[in-house]
């Protein structure tokens, strides 16, 4: 009589083989060709872990046999490999995937990744049953799976990966996603906006282990204080809503981007997954259940980690609009208020300090104020701490440019003094700050904006690309504050 067991015995399960497979101690890839490709293969996920240079025993698997160029041997099957294996990565065809699970069963594997594709997401049925007995042969000798048809687990700190140019900072953002390219998407973007990740999970078609599993371990995740996440369907809706819930109970952020809310991207959805998606309308319900913040697209999720990582203490939505442009002012003050955030009028006092060194032509200085000139020097300092001083100012919002006229050492050294002046500053403001850097009109200005973004973020600055953008993600974040 075969043993099954309950439901809370195969959640115990699951955290326990998530926690190998972010931080295992052998690893197994199945796959590896002695030639150097690029994306795709065992040898992508060789080179991420490689580069990590945290696991202490990896192997590499090739029917073949023989070695790489760096004399790494090739082992012809799991019998082969000389010691234990925890975690195995399967990139082979879907065809020898069964002989590959009698391997893992036979060496104690506890975990599989299948990054193998080719499986019930084809449509079709002899497809589907080959994933059912998959999963059939390893629920029978105990082994959890991650995917098919994903890119498995991101972990700096456990050394893992399939991504080989993602960085080895470990950082404090955890990730779940039905979508490996959307993982590597925001993984990247964010490093470019100063956010660094804990664990990242790409699962897939989710057969076995399924996104509630992957929120639970994030959510008890000590590394991880903030989690996005990236689904298109929810298998166990349940356990999900249960978890975020919780989640939000303790105060843990989680941010989620829902795929699949339109006709045609439910269609998408269940070609690359699955997933049967559902309406936005069931999905609003839900979010409300859950708990969590909502985003719209990779850019919303990062722009809420910015926000929730940089900005911790903004308590309250009345903004003080700062920078160069009377137009872009009005546009600034409009874009708040349809985002429910108040750009009041400064206090008499308030405007009594600007006005001592603030030109009367062209200027305003009740809220926005359109003083570009203030952003330099001393004066950048005594205009910020007196709008941060005003009552009736919660955050502070510092719109600039990155094109300009002048000698380009000139510009490049303008950048460098905003970013520096800036973070001599912040720390003395009664209030939270925010930069948006707006699009620039130049090549030359594009790249003097990734540069003043660089900057900023490696003083821990809340940087943003539009207007639009930090006005939305304030609200929301504050929104979740208030519930």
């Amino acid at each position: 009589m075969t043993f099954v067991p309950t439901d809370a015995a195969r959640e115990t399960d699951a955290q326990a083989a998530l926690q190998t497979a972010f931080a295992p101690q052998s690893v197994a890839i199945a796959g590896v060709s002695p030639r150097t490709t690029g994306w795709g293969g065992g040898q992508m996920f060789l080179r991420a872990i490689r580069n990590l240079d945290r696991v202490p025993q990896v192997y590499c698997l090739n029917p073949r046999g023989g070695e790489l160029d760096d004399g790494t041997p090739l082992y012809r099957s799991l019998a082969e490999v000389p010691g234990p294996v925890e975690s195995l990565i399967s990139a082979v065809p879907a065809s020898a995937i069964l002989g590959l699970v009698d391997d893992a069963v036979a060496k104690g594997v506890k975990v599989i990744h299948l990054f193998t594709a080719g499986f019930g997401e084809t449509g079709s049925d002899e497809r589907a049953e080959l994933e059912s007995e998959v999963l059939s042969k390893l629920r029978q000798a105990g082994i959890r799976l991650i995917g098919p048809n994903c890119m498995g687990v991101h972990s700096t700190r456990g050394g893992v990966s399939w991504m080989d140019d993602s960085g080895s900072t470990p950082g404090h953002v955890g990730m779940l996603s039905q979508s490996g390219m959307n993982a590597s998407e925001v993984v990247g973007h964010g490093a470019r906006r100063g956010i660094d990740f804990s664990n990242v999970a790409s699962f897939g078609n989710a057969s076995d282990l399924n996104e509630a599993d992957y929120l639970e371990f994030l959510a008890n995740d000590p590394d991880s204080h903030i989690v996005l996440a990236y689904l298109e369907g929810i298998r166990n809706g349940r356990r999900f809503l249960g978890v975020a819930r919780e989640m939000s109970q303790r105060r843990k952020p989680l941010v989620v981007l829902k795929g699949g809310l339109t006709e045609a991207g439910s269609r998408a959805a269940a070609s690359h997954t699955g997933s049967l998606a559902g309406s936005a309308q069931i999905w609003d319900a839900v979010q409300k259940q859950g708990g969590f913040m909502p985003a719209n697209s990779v850019e919303e999720l990062l722009d809420l980690a910015v926000t929730i990582e940089r900005m911790p203490g903004v308590s309250g939505p009345r903004c003080a609009v700062l920078g160069g442009g009377g137009g872009v002012s009005v546009l600034a003050a409009d874009i708040c208020d349809r985002n429910n955030i108040p750009v009041p009028w400064f206090a008499d006092q308030t405007q009594q300090v600007l006005r001592e060194f603030t030109p009367v032509a062209g200027t305003s200085i009740r809220n926005p104020l359109d003083a570009g000139f203030m952003l330099e020097g001393d004066k950048m300092e005594t205009a910020l701490r007196a709008v941060a001083d005003d009552p009736g100012i919660d955050w502070l919002m510092v719109h600039t440019g990155a094109d300009g006229g002048g000698p380009r050492g000139r510009q490049d050294d303008h950048a460098r003094q905003m970013a520096e002046g800036l973070a001599a500053i912040v720390p003395k403001l009664s209030k939270p700050l925010a930069v948006v850097i707006r699009q620039a009109r130049t090549g030359e200005g594009f790249e003097r904006g990734l540069d003043l973004q660089h900057r900023l973020n490696g003083h821990g600055i809340a940087c943003f690309q539009s207007i639009d953008a930090c006005a939305l993600a304030v609200r929301r974040y504050l929104d979740w504050q208030q519930r």
